[in-house]
């Protein structure tokens, strides 16, 4: 019964992450952005749910203190923010919103050493059912709420409030759908990609498709990545200098090609936010502004940008500028840290086993990178996707280090510390035995 309950709470938490449920509260100031923690219904709920999350976390204590080395570069750069605040240009902000990123963290860290990766792949396509059904629901019975009539008219927001922020949250839907192959009933898989995609395309959003081709054309690259040595070599190298070249293509037309997608050569202002936001970055470039402390509308630094832009900006637009504004080079450093060897873990487990599960987190990680280079922040509060970015972390170093104690024969001599035998299935994606063995074999031999 109680984990029945875990897993329920599991599942509406992740739903509370999308501010989806909580929007609608956080009042009609177009400057609430900034400003939640005024809003106390909104505290209240905040402090209810990490309570229990901390209840969770305390119940299974043992795992979650096995996953905090996988965590140690994501919990580094939360623990980054919250030392932020003795820098910080609003101090008293930086550490009511810091703490609420490392309690971000905590669940993400939970979440990704409580649930295997079958399971949570489960829990996330019923939060993205749900969050597109409310969407569509909201859009199609609560026009003025659900759809937008001021700034990009007609276009569909749904619950979260921003058609950007819709078209994010259907794409990452449509990958999880996709990745949940033969773990999820077929009618209720394709149900959930068309019905994601539909609100995607309904959202206008532009960066939502354009990040979805991209991922598209690299599953046509895992397969690759699956290659023998001999093989992969070469093919890799074929495939480095035919994206450099069509990288050089599209500096070099990227006027054209953007017309062709209805977009200036500004990225709709973009390029413009990140040129005026050098002269802050170039001010506080070691430690940044303090996490939160830069983006204030027209108080503090961020007047100074808003001024030269000609209108009040919320962010960069770009993950990795935001990061750079709140925590300098000290805190894009171990993302950048983390990040990598988030992907050589990635790497590793696409490389034991063919089931889509296995291209989950390299997915996952590719969504984060060209997401972020036109949208942002990377780390925020209460944000599902930083939470999200944790768990994978988590979930594929952990499915790395159980493959390699089944190559190593090690599990079979380890005694009660490591996980039994039934247990390992849901860790590592499962394979029919082939050119690469079996990952569960009974001798416990892995892949070699």
């Amino acid at each position: 019964m109680l984990n029945l309950i875990e897993q329920w709470f599991a599942l509406l938490m992740l739903l509370y992450l999308t501010s989806g449920l909580t929007g609608f509260l956080a009042g009609d100031s177009p400057f609430h952005v900034w400003r939640l923690e005024d809003n106390p219904l909104l505290l209240a709920i905040q402090a209810v749910m990490y309570g229990i999350t901390l209840g969770f976390v305390v119940l299974h204590w043992r795992k979650f203190i096995g996953a905090l080395r996988a965590s140690g570069w994501v919990l580094a750069l939360a623990l980054l923010a919250l030392a932020s605040t003795l820098w910080s240009s609003d101090p008293a902000f930086t550490l009511r919103r810091s703490l609420v990123v490392v309690a971000t963290t905590v669940f993400g860290i939970y979440f990704g050493s409580r649930y295997p990766l079958p399971q949570q792949l489960r829990m996330l396509a019923w939060t993205f059912i749900l969050l597109a059904t409310l969407s569509a629901v909201c859009a199609l019975l609560l026009p003025q709420y659900g759809i937008d009539k001021q700034l990009h008219r007609g276009d569909w927001q749904g619950i979260l409030g921003q058609k950007n922020l819709l078209g994010k949250a259907m794409l990452v839907g449509i990958v999880v759908f996709w990745s949940a192959k033969g773990i999820l009933p077929r009618v209720l898989r394709m149900a959930g990609l068309l019905l994601c995609a539909a609100l995607m395309l309904m959202s206008g959003s532009r960066a939502a498709p354009m990040v979805l081709a991209a991922l598209l054309v690299l599953t046509a690259g895992y397969r690759i990545l699956r290659a023998r040595m001999t093989t992969l070599v070469p093919l890799t190298i074929l495939l480095l200098g035919t994206g450099i070249g069509a990288v050089f293509f599209i500096v070099r037309h990227r006027a054209f090609l953007l017309g062709l997608l209805g977009r200036e050569v500004t990225l709709t202002g973009r390029t413009k936010i990140w040129t005026a936001v050098w002269g802050a970055i170039s001010s506080h470039l070691m430690f940044g502004y303090g996490f939160s402390g830069f983006w204030a509308g027209l108080h503090g630094e961020s007047a100074r940008v808003s001024a030269m832009l000609g209108f009040v900006a919320r962010h960069a637009h770009n993950g990795f500028l935001d990061l750079w504004l709140e925590l300098g080079i000290a805190g894009l450093a171990l993302f950048a840290f983390g990040y990598l060897q988030a992907l050589s873990n990635g790497l590793r487990l696409l490389r034991m086993g063919p089931h889509r599960l296995a291209s989950w987190p390299l997915q996952y990680f590719a969504f984060m990178l060209l997401y972020d280079l036109a949208e942002g922040p990377i780390l925020r509060q209460n944000n599902l996707y930083w939470a999200l970015y944790v768990a994978v972390v988590v979930s594929a170093a952990e499915a790395v280090s159980v493959g390699r104690q089944l190559r190593d024969g090690s599990l079979a001599y380890a005694g009660p510390r490591c996980k039994t035998r039934e247990q390992q299935p849901d860790h590592l994606p499962r394979r029919t035995a082939g050119r690469l063995g079996n990952l569960h074999s009974e001798t416990g031999r892995s892949v070699a």
